[in-house]
């Protein structure tokens, strides 16, 4: 009888992006984006995208949603619209091959969501479930965001960061060089 070797798992390549203000504009609704109506690419998000599909990167929108626990909309219209996101970017030949959200705050007004949460960036909660998902490739994953606390999630994930202030994402990626 021959013993099965255990297949390992491959180290995946990460591309952590943040969505409100990376992703799309924050500039509606006070930056609360819960609905499809308030969301709005950010011009060459969905270029830069594809590129990462491209290079062989999982891309993953980890992103805090306070606005659940605040009671401007509820976790139904975010899933919602984070499946109009899909849709759009099947559409152009890119895709996101998960998304992480943080319904949590502890200024809350619905009681339920009106807590600390470790999933809450700049802790690296959303992370860690990723891990599970995937053996990450550390080295080679890194984490967009336009917040120092998507900053700090990636220093406590151990990847790198790149801090997006404003203007056209896919020029960003080019000029940081993030390849």
């Amino acid at each position: 009888m021959t013993r099965m070797k255990k297949k390992k798992k491959k180290k995946k390549d990460i591309a952590f992006i943040d969505r409100d203000g990376v992703l799309n504009s924050k500039k509606i609704n006070k930056g609360y984006i819960g609905k499809i109506s308030h969301f709005r690419w950010i011009n060459g998000a969905k270029k830069t995208i594809k590129l990462f599909n491209q290079k062989g990167y999982k891309v993953v929108v980890v992103t805090n949603q306070s606005g659940v626990a605040r009671g401007y909309f509820q976790i139904s219209q975010i899933k919602k619209l984070h499946l109009y996101m899909s849709k759009q970017l099947k559409l152009f030949g890119a895709k996101i091959e998960a998304f992480y959200f943080c319904p949590f705050h502890i200024d809350g007004v619905i009681k339920k969501y009106k807590k600390k949460s470790n999933l809450r960036k700049p802790n690296n909660g959303m992370f860690k479930i990723a891990q599970k998902r995937w053996k990450i490739n550390k080295k080679n994953s890194f984490m967009i965001g336009d917040q120092i606390s998507d900053m700090d999630f990636a220093k406590k994930s151990g990847i790198k960061g790149f801090h997006y202030k404003k203007g056209n994402l896919f020029e960003f990626v080019k000029k940081n060089k993030i390849f």
